[in-house]
């Protein structure tokens, strides 16, 4: 029967590709090729949308995609693609055609049957969403009951009292001006003082929805399953955690993406209905540097929250750019004065006269240059630079000269900030 978990006494089974292939949400789904690897153990869940970057595939997932850009990948790419999976001893793959691909390549259903990789076919009309999430539920379900024949009950027990002990420990790390003297406590959930540290928070929904235990027992197994050690903070309207990875060095600041990109999109794939918002501090060299990093994560999801930053995606507080420092400037004062001596002008000749200026000057400056600025906004070259004279006439900056165009896209940030922080008069 679909969905029936196979299981001996008390203790639940892992789950093989054929039990996934049985669940209800895959009756509309065609094995392509890999018979031979239908018993292979599922762990977790992958989502990637373009087939890029796969040296973070780790062994046991279940690789779904839609495969973006595909195309464009040559049979002797396919073959390393699929050798890669082989290697990294991938559980199973699942491509959704119809959007981005219209047909599997037969090259490549022939490289998955020669490495027995379990090669799946998802139709268009089957959501990408509810597969994954239905995938991931099943797996977690699993987890919650595969240790000691203890009851789901009892286990989501344990796990609590394991949280509520993390967010003992990390009030006590907060409070702390030594953090490393509480080595033994963090040593018992595997975290080294010394090693890399990376601090998220997470919010599921709107400002006023707290994480519940279902979700920070989610976040948990999560961190499980890919045997990273990690705290959990108190909870309220968002989540705190400290992470750390072999894959974090603090000297390739791109090492940071993983962790916190993959979480992100199991969560928005279990919890669809809400918004998942995800602040990213930087990588810092030690714990110690625990409360500059909570403020970094903290600042980041603040962003992600007021929307002038893409939260579709975690916000990294290293690419705040402007933003870094506005949030951390405390004098509104002050932030109203550069406003008003820079976009204000700009906002009130807008709205007087049905005007363009400030998108105007938001384009121009994503280039400074008047070429590729007219052109995203369809106006001939004389219209763009007629316009650059206004703002220069109304602010008197010259979004020509650098250090006038520094102060004027200073200004376009500070505007967004206090307009999505309801702090303009």
């Amino acid at each position: 029967m679909p969905n029936e978990k196979v299981s001996s006494g008390d203790v639940t089974m892992p789950l093989t590709v054929a039990q996934a292939l049985e669940m209800d949400i895959f009756s509309k789904c065609r094995l392509l090729t890999g018979r031979a690897g239908l018993q292979n153990e599922i762990l977790w869940v992958n989502i990637l949308e373009i087939l890029d970057d796969l040296s973070h595939i780790e062994p046991g997932e279940f690789l779904i995609t839609t495969a973006h850009g595909f195309n464009a990948q040559s049979e002797s790419r396919q073959q390393e693609m699929i050798e890669l999976f082989a290697a990294k001893n991938l559980a199973a793959m699942a491509i959704q055609t119809g959007h981005y691909l219209q047909k599997i390549p037969a090259s490549f259903i022939h490289f998955a049957e020669e490495h027995n990789i379990p090669l799946i076919e998802i139709p268009p009309k089957v959501s990408f969403k509810s597969l994954t999430r239905a995938l991931m539920n099943e797996l977690i379900q699993r987890d919650q009951l595969s240790h000691s024949g203890l009851s789901q009950s009892k286990r989501n027990g344990i796990m609590q009292i394991n949280l509520a002990v993390m967010k003992k420990l990390w009030q006590q790390l907060i409070e702390t001006e030594n953090p490393e003297e509480l080595y033994l406590e963090l040593e018992r959930h595997r975290i080294n003082p010394g090693d890399c540290i990376l601090v998220l928070a997470l919010a599921l929904g709107h400002a006023e929805t707290a994480v519940s235990e279902q979700a920070e027992n989610t976040i948990a197994i999560f961190f499980q399953q890919h045997g990273l050690p990690f705290l959990l903070g108190p909870s309220g309207s968002y989540l705190t955690l400290l992470v750390q990875s072999k894959q974090l060095d603090n000297q390739h600041p791109a090492s940071e993406l993983i962790i916190p990109r993959k979480l992100h999109d199991q969560l928005q794939g279990l919890y669809p209905a809400r918004t998942i918002r995800t602040g990213c501090s930087s990588i810092h060299s030690s714990i110690g540097d625990l409360k500059k990093a909570l403020h970094e994560a903290e600042n980041a999801l603040h962003a992600a929250r007021l929307g002038f930053l893409d939260y579709t995606k975690p916000v990294f507080y290293r690419t705040m750019g402007l933003y870094r420092m506005i949030m951390d400037f405390n004098n509104i004062a002050t932030l109203r004065g550069i406003y008003n001596d820079t976009a204000a002008p700009l906002l009130e000749y807008d709205l007087r006269n049905k005007g363009a200026l400030m998108q105007t000057l938001s384009d121009y400056l994503q280039s400074c240059s008047i070429k590729k600025a007219a052109e995203t906004l369809f106006v001939h070259r004389h219209t763009m630079r007629y316009r650059l004279g206004q703002i220069e006439k109304l602010t008197g900056l010259n979004p020509l000269l650098p250090a006038d165009a520094l102060q004027l896209n200073l200004g376009l940030h500070i505007y967004n900030y206090l307009n999505a922080s309801n702090l303009l008069k």
